[in-house]
């Protein structure tokens, strides 16, 4: 399983992609090369799409 960084903590990928929206994630899903550069494209997309930044439960 992949793990990315965010906030200074690493994460397992899958579950923090469980966590995504589904149809803003969808858009970015053959457009990066690595799961960090999906998770950082998603964090972009989230914050201007909800105003707010992306919480991880």
């Amino acid at each position: 399983m992949s793990k990315i960084t965010y906030n200074g903590q690493t994460f397992d990928f899958e579950e923090i992609r469980r966590q995504m929206d589904p149809d803003l994630a969808e858009q970015f899903k053959d457009t990066t090369k690595t799961d960090q550069d999906f998770f950082d494209s998603y964090l972009l997309a989230h914050s201007t799409k909800y105003g707010e930044h992306f919480v991880v439960d």
